[in-house]
């Protein structure tokens, strides 16, 4: 799994590209982890990411969304 942010947008979105979801366009393999880069920072820092080790045990550890600009992104 590979991080990423998105220049092109206003809030800078963190997005994920998952290669193991990959399919003729690319478009599925693509989520969106945090809104912003801020959003995601203070996640990080606080340390209640979806990636952190006890994630499962809690209920608020938000999971990656598929990033619907992703098949548009990606024609362009």
């Amino acid at each position: 799994m590979y991080a990423a942010v998105d220049c092109h947008g206003e809030t800078a979105t963190v997005l994920l590209f998952e290669p193991n979801a990959m399919t003729d366009d690319g478009a599925e393999a693509w989520f969106v982890d945090a809104g912003s880069l801020t959003e995601w920072l203070e996640t990080w820092l606080a340390g209640t990411g979806w990636y952190r080790e006890d994630a499962d045990e809690h209920e608020d550890a938000a999971e990656p969304t598929p990033w619907k600009a992703a098949a548009s992104r990606i024609a362009e």
